[in-house]
Order: structure tokens, then C-alpha cells, then sequence
């Protein structure tokens, strides 16, 4: 049985002053090198200034004609919510009322904290739940305000700082899955209890309504609204990440299971029927339903009724997002990894296929859906084509450019094509290739994610192509597999012991940009960040002589570990669990990037980055790679300031400097 020595293991003590010291001097270091100087500076206020560009498009939230956007600049570096009509906003000119600053609240709650999210009650918006996040983390304070008066509801809905799930039942209550005690808590640091919280009681007097094994992964619970009937109430107990049960919770606090498959999402609810999305082929009532379609399902007292397939992907096609209108399903689905949409209506007693208007290609992504009506927001954008929002009316079919983001940078003469290598195993892999330039000598960056079946998406460049593309450079998105690309087998042919096939597909990628001459091992950096950090790590230890550089941001790299720091056992089931099984132990082993680094390898230039408030990817991931790496390699740093969290949920400014250290390091090294 092969052992797993770990020297750096200290440093998943966050808390002791050797990891505090060694993480700010590796820091500071990082900042002397790339940060403290002119060029630098100038790089980072332009990428701030693009940030900050009054011009962007303010995504918002709609209720009740007004609209709300969350917003930052350097007057209010940690944003203010605020709050314009609906007509200001489409004329646009918006005419801004500030509705509260989130600076404000670090002395209320006596804490650093950041918006995680606003939860409007849709029947009185004024009315909404704060997230307020620790130092951008996961862990976060929940607090209800009035919007229109202004402030905290006094003896409001107000909870302590934890990984909770809160959300609104009604106007005089809400579920609460709790997170702010260890003893709420299942293993993986998630909440294990659902409670109904009723206004003008304290959360001890209140009802508590589910709890889930402590061994299992979380429960959440919330209330759909159905315009065409009553409002049902779910609670959603998780095993793991892929497999959980649905239960209704009646009137009188009954939760009851429904007889769904485990592996199945609920992702929404209208006319009765619950919208499923499957994982797995489903069998029922002598119908089979396949692996990654939408499904309606008649609800009716706890109860299933009749079930429908409203859609059924190709080898081409993957469904990505669900949303619900007054009226109508509307499906965003990826085809070839180009965006599409799709349009249902429950009519004579079934669900029919409705005709949509024409539109645009690229990335499609559904950014509100105002409550009782009709239309959908749709933000389209491309590598090149900076982001349109659009309005779509599904009652008369009409779609309208509401607003178009400005050009961020100049995309004369830039391509963007696609292609494909063939993996290990014989699978074709699509990349996208975006840049002027295709020669051996073209500094490409090669970017990848690969897991949990989230799918990588074209996506406008903005500072990438003003500061990058535009110097010549290439960029390329590779679609590896353990993405969901092509639906769940494209995430399930990389899942568990299959892992390595990211890794596989990734180098696969790289290969083929040198051997087709559009560029050369020395200057093909990769990027990945959290799960994709762990694929770049993997590919830049496993063929170190296939790159130039690497940049590794918020990674995993101690795969024998991971399941026992911070929410990693709740991962068991993308990766498979080597603190319970011998197999997974040995194929993690192989894979893992912080147990392969070997001495007598000259490793290319690598950047890697962390934040020490990260409460989901424990930084000790970052830690120990880059303390192994360092002790052969002296061209790597570290980047790890205290706040950001996992998603760089902090100022702006941070943002841009962050960026500003990723580009320096990548021309440095690549160019």
C-alpha cells in the first residue's frame, strides 16, 4: 500500500502563526515581484477602469416595474444597492435612488462583510433577505430589510453568520436551514435541519420540520410560486452532490417524500407540474424519459401524476438552465457549445413546443425573470461581440435589444475558430481558438474547467482582449470532458476513477494547438481555477514539458486529503473518496498534483493563487503545492491575500490587481 507523505501539513491549521506568516511573506513576495511597479499599476487601473465604465450594462433584478442593480465604483468600493424604473432603465438614462451601502453594515454586524445576494419577497419587493458574506466566504449573516424605509425590520428575520440556506415562505415567514452551530451541521460543514421561522417568534420557538443524517451532504427548502395555481413548499435533503431526495411539505408541516428519481434536479414548478432534469435514463409507468432531458411531471397532493418529455438532447445538445414564467417553460440548451432556446406552454391538457423569434448566437444566458409576466431577460455575447441584454416577449414573441455593452477592446482582425483533438481513448474534444495569431511562437493561453458537468461557455474577453488578445496573443477555451458540454455522459466520462480523462483530454488539447503550429510547448501557459485548478495542476505535473506556464487559482491539489478540509467530503461523489476506498485512494493518488511533484523535474514558471477566507476550497490546497513546488523551482509564487473568499467576492480594485499579476506573470513567461 503506497503512503502519502506529507511535510506540509501544518498548514491546513489556518490559524497558526506559521501559516499566517509563510502565506503573507509568499504574498508580499508575489506583489514585489509583479505588482510594485509602474507598468503594473497602469495595467491595473485600466482593468479597473473597464470594471468601473459607466457604460457597462446593469444587470438587474425587475419587481414591479423598478429595477434593481447592485453596483460598485471607487466612491462605494463595496457596492450599494440601488433601485430605478423600469422606464429610466430602457430609455437609458436610469435614474438611480441608492438604497443602502454594504460598508454600512461592517459596524452593525462588527465584521468585514460582502453582498452575497439580495432574495426580494416577490409579493412585496420592498421587502428582501441580505446575504452578507465574511470577508467574501461562504459563511454569511442574513438580515431582512425595508427597502423603501431604509433600514433593518425591526424584530425582522435576522439570523447569525453561517453556511445557511434562508429563504422567503411567505411575508410573515421562511425557511431556515441553519449553519451557525456546529450541531446543525452535517460533515461536509453544511446545514442538516430545515425550520419554519414564523414572524414575531425566535428561532428556539419556532417549528423544526426535516433533518437529515449527519453523514449526508445538506438540505435546503424553499417555496414555488405558481401563477397558474397554489404555492407548493420542497424541501431538498441531499446524500451527496448528485443524489438526493424531494419531499412536499403540507400545510400542517408534514414533509413527504415524492416518489422521484434520486438522481433527478427540480428545477422548477408551473400549472402544476413539477420540471425535472435527469441525470440517468428514467423508466416509469412503461415510458422511458433519457439522461439529460427535461421532464414534467403532474403534482397533485404529494402525489405524481402523468409525466411528459418536453425535451430529449442529441450527441450534440446538452440542457443547461430551466426558468418559469407566468405562462411558459423557457430552456436554455448548449448545441456544439453554441447557446439555443426553447419555449413551452401547458395548453388542451398538455405541454406543446412553442415558436420562437430569431436569436442571436453565442453564449445565451437567462438573467431575470420578472415575477407574473411574460418576458424574459437574455444577455447574449460572444469572444468578440461584447454582451446585448435583450427582452424577450413570450405573449407576443418579440424580442428587443434593451441595452448593448460597449467595445472593450479591438477585435479587427482577431478569429475565432474552432477545433478538435482526438484524447487518449479515441474522444473528440472541441476547443474554441480566439486570437490573430497561429504560429509556434504565439504566447496561448489555454483555459479549462472540467468538472461538477458545469460547461464553459464563449464568453466576451473584455480585459483578456484589451490586454492580451490584442497584443497578438491567443486565448483558447478548451471543453474537456467532466464539463457538461454535451449533457451528463460528457460530465460522467470524467467523474470518480475517470477523473484523469480531464487531464487527458486537457493535454490532448495542448498537444494538438503544437502539432497543428498554432503554437509551441514554451509558450502555452494553462489556467483553471477550484476544480479547474486541479486539472491545470494535474496536466502542468503530469507533462510539464508539454507548457510554458501555469496559473492555478483557488485550486485542490492534495487529493488524498481533500474529502477531510473544509466542504471537500462533499465532493466524494465527483471524485470518489480515498479516505474510505482503496481503489479511489490509488487513482486519486495518481492524479493528485501536490503528491507527483517530484525533485528532478524542472518544472515551467507557475502562479498560484488562494485567498485565506476561503471557507469552500480550503487554502492549504494552495499552500502545500506551492510550498513543495518552491522548494525545487524558484520560478513560482504565490498570490493569497486574506479576503476574496472562494468566487473574489471583495472590491473591485482587488479584482484588478489580482488580473493585472495573472497578465504580467503569463507575457513574462510565455512571450
Amino acid at each position: 500500500m503506497k503512503s502519502y507523505p506529507d511535510s506540509y501539513l501544518h498548514f491546513e491549521n489556518l490559524d497558526a502563526p506559521e501559516t499566517q506568516n509563510f502565506a503573507a511573506q509568499a504574498h508580499a513576495e508575489t506583489r514585489k515581484r509583479f505588482l510594485d511597479n509602474d507598468t503594473a499599476r497602469a495595467l491595473s487601473d485600466g482593468i479597473l477602469a473597464q470594471l468601473q465604465d459607466t457604460r457597462q450594462i446593469p444587470f438587474c433584478q425587475e419587481h414591479r416595474a423598478r429595477m434593481y442593480h447592485f453596483h460598485q465604483d471607487a466612491e462605494y468600493p463595496k457596492g450599494v444597492y440601488r433601485v430605478c424604473t423600469a422606464a429610466t432603465y430602457r430609455s437609458g438614462y436610469p435614474e438611480w435612488k441608492i438604497l443602502f451601502s454594504v460598508a454600512d453594515f461592517d459596524e452593525l454586524l462588527g465584521d468585514d462583510v460582502y453582498l452575497g445576494g439580495v432574495s426580494h419577497l416577490v409579493e412585496k419587493p420592498n421587502r428582501a433577505l441580505l446575504t452578507l458574506s465574511k470577508s467574501g466566504g461562504d459563511t454569511a449573516y442574513t438580515l431582512e430589510v425595508d427597502l423603501e424605509a431604509g433600514g433593518l425590520v425591526e424584530g425582522g428575520f435576522h439570523f447569525p453568520a453561517g453556511k445557511n440556506h434562508v429563504s422567503w415562505r411567505d411575508e410573515n415567514s421562511v425557511w431556515v436551514c441553519p449553519a451557525w452551530d456546529e450541531r446543525q451541521l452535517t460533515e461536509s460543514g453544511y446545514p442538516r435541519e430545515v425550520w419554519l421561522v414564523e414572524r414575531g417568534k425566535s428561532f428556539e420557538e419556532s417549528l423544526p420540520v426535516y433533518q437529515i443524517d449527519k453523514g449526508a451532504m445538506m438540505v435546503n427548502a424553499w417555496r414555488y410560486l405558481d401563477p397558474q395555481g397554489s404555492p407548493i413548499d420542497l424541501i431538498e435533503a441531499s446524500d451527496g452532490f448528485y443524489t438526493k431526495t424531494y419531499l412536499q411539505v403540507s400545510a400542517e408541516g408534514e414533509a413527504k417524500p415524492l416518489n422521484l428519481p434520486n438522481d433527478c434536479d427540480v428545477v422548477g414548478y408551473l400549472a402544476g407540474h413539477l420540471l425535472l432534469t435527469l441525470r440517468k435514463d428514467w423508466n416509469r409507468a412503461n415510458q422511458s424519459y433519457p439522461s439529460g432531458a427535461l421532464v414534467a411531471v403532474k403534482l397533485n397532493r404529494g402525489e405524481l401524476g402523468a409525466a411528459q418529455l418536453l425535451f430529449a438532447p442529441d450527441e450534440t445538445q446538452a440542457l443547461e438552465s430551466v426558468e418559469t414564467t407566468k405562462r411558459f417553460v423557457v430552456a436554455s440548451l448548449l448545441e456544439n457549445v453554441q447557446g439555443r432556446l426553447k419555449a413551452w406552454r401547458f395548453t388542451d391538457g398538455k405541454w406543446q413546443e412553442v415558436e420562437l423569434p430569431r436569436l442571436p448566437s453565442g453564449a445565451l444566458e437567462m438573467t431575470d425573470q420578472p415575477w407574473g409576466g411574460d418576458v424574459v431577460y437574455l444577455a447574449a455575447s460572444d469572444f468578440t461581440t461584447p454582451l446585448t441584454l435583450f427582452a424577450l416577449d413570450l405573449n407576443v414573441m418579440e424580442l428587443t435589444v434593451m441595452r448593448r455593452q460597449p467595445q472593450q477592446f479591438v477585435s479587427d482582425g482577431i478569429e475565432v475558430r474552432q477545433f478538435w483533438a482526438v484524447s487518449s481513448d479515441g474522444e473528440r474534444i472541441p476547443y474554441f481558438h480566439v486570437g490573430k495569431n497561429a504560429a509556434p511562437d504565439t504566447p496561448t493561453l489555454v483555459y479549462a474547467y472540467g468538472g461538477f458537468g458545469v460547461p464553459e461557455l464563449p464568453h466576451y474577453l473584455g480585459s483578456i482582449g484589451k490586454y492580451w488578445l490584442e497584443e497578438g496573443n491567443a486565448f483558447v477555451l478548451a471543453n474537456i470532458r467532466g464539463g457538461g458540454e454535451f449533457g451528463p455522459r460528457w460530465h460522467q466520462a470524467a467523474q470518480g476513477i475517470s477523473k484523469h480523462k480531464s487531464v487527458d483530454d486537457l493535454l490532448a488539447v495542448v498537444r494538438d494547438l503544437s502539432e497543428r503550429g498554432m503554437s509551441s510547448p514554451k509558450h502555452i501557459g494553462l489556467q483553471g481555477g477550484s476544480n479547474g485548478g486541479l486539472i491545470t495542476a494535474a496536466a502542468f505535473v503530469r507533462e510539464p514539458q508539454s507548457i510554458g506556464a501555469l496559473v492555478c487559482e483557488v485550486p485542490l491539489t492534495d487529493m488524498i486529503r481533500y474529502p477531510l478540509l473544509f466542504a471537500g467530503v462533499s465532493w466524494t461523489d465527483e471524485y470518489g473518496n480515498p479516505q474510505k476506498y482503496e481503489v479511489c485512494k490509488r487513482w486519486l493518488g495518481e492524479l493528485s498534483p501536490y503528491h507527483n511533484l517530484s525533485d528532478d523535474v524542472p518544472y515551467p514558471p507557475a502562479l498560484i493563487t488562494t485567498s485565506l477566507s476561503d471557507d469552500r476550497v480550503h487554502p492549504a490546497h494552495a499552500l502545500k503545492f506551492y510550498a513543495k513546488l518552491r522548494e525545487t523551482s524558484v520560478q513560482s509564487w504565490l498570490y493569497a491575500p486574506d479576503g476574496g473568499g472562494h468566487t473574489g467576492n471583495g472590491t473591485q480594485r482587488e479584482s484588478a490587481d489580482e488580473l493585472a499579476c495573472v497578465l504580467l506573470f503569463l507575457k513574462e513567461f510565455l512571450g
